[in-house]
């Protein structure tokens, strides 16, 4: 345990270096005890903090399903137990994962569903599916492979496409499509990175419209063809560079991949 604390301090005092305060605000809160949270007595992997049982109740019902799910669309087993924790509300989900409070769900060391969601009840599995694909791969490259390995366009669109369009939920197909064809999209790179990670706005995009051309372009790739966009994720969880990982199963490099995808949007063709 010791060891595994000083890894984190010691990461977290490079990251406060290269990249600014929000890493080491939710490495710090990812250190947040949760032992005032309660296992729900439908479902023993789900934890409570008092206060939030109403949504817990429903991840603790759902979680089964979304476990079967992530596991059927991501090829493997949970390679180590899953755990979930529901916080009281949006403002203890900030203490305890570093993140606004307008989220829903993180994957900070532990999985966290923000108590908000009894706002969105409906939301509640795809949010949970969503973020179990994170800790999936998460538990298989580790924190930081997880992220330097994997460039954020690919988590993002992959978990989007797991949970049914978790996470992408107020942006529609046909507004990120019209968005692409006006330049108006991200640029999918072929590396991850642990320090400067792109996400929404290194693009000018907001978070639900980032997700959906992600998860648009991760949906383009596996339609294409099921076979190559499986040999090509369980490269990469393997440890495989993804970029080689990708044009091992391809044949091509990502950027023809997303001229591509842009061109079957051009024709109106449906991805």
């Amino acid at each position: 345990m010791f060891t595994r604390l000083l890894h984190i301090v010691m990461m977290l005092a490079l990251a406060a270096a290269l990249s600014g305060c929000s890493l080491v605000r939710s490495g710090i809160a990812s250190l947040k005890s949760t032992a005032d949270f309660v296992p729900m007595a439908a479902d023993g992997r789900v934890f409570a903090e008092p206060g939030s049982e109403d949504v817990a109740a429903i991840a603790a019902k759902e979680l089964p399903e979304a476990i079967a799910t992530v596991e059927r669309e991501q090829y493997h087993l949970f390679a180590e137990p899953v755990q979930v924790y529901v916080t009281r509300d949006e403002e203890s989900f900030a203490s305890f994962t570093g993140v606004p409070k307008e989220v829903r769900g993180a994957v900070i060391l532990k999985l966290f569903l923000s108590g908000g969601l009894r706002k969105e009840p409906d939301r509640i599995k795809r949010i949970l599916t969503h973020e179990l694909s994170h800790l999936h791969l998460g538990q298989r490259l580790g924190i930081y492979g997880y992220n330097a390995a994997l460039p954020s366009w690919f988590q993002e669109g992959l978990a989007v496409i797991v949970s049914g369009g978790g996470g992408a939920e107020k942006m529609s197909e046909a507004g990120a499509a019209e968005a692409i064809l006006q330049g108006k999209s991200l640029a999918p790179e072929d590396t991850g990175s642990f320090f400067f990670k792109k996400f929404a706005a290194s693009y000018g995009l907001k978070p639900p419209m980032f997700y959906r051309q992600s998860g648009m372009f991760v949906s383009y790739l596996r339609r294409m063809d099921e076979a190559r966009f499986k040999a090509f994720l369980l490269a990469a969880v393997e440890g495989r560079e993804f970029s080689e990982a990708f044009e091992s199963a391809y044949g091509v490099g990502i950027d023809v991949a997303w001229q591509r995808f842009v061109g079957q949007l051009k024709q109106g063709e449906t991805i």
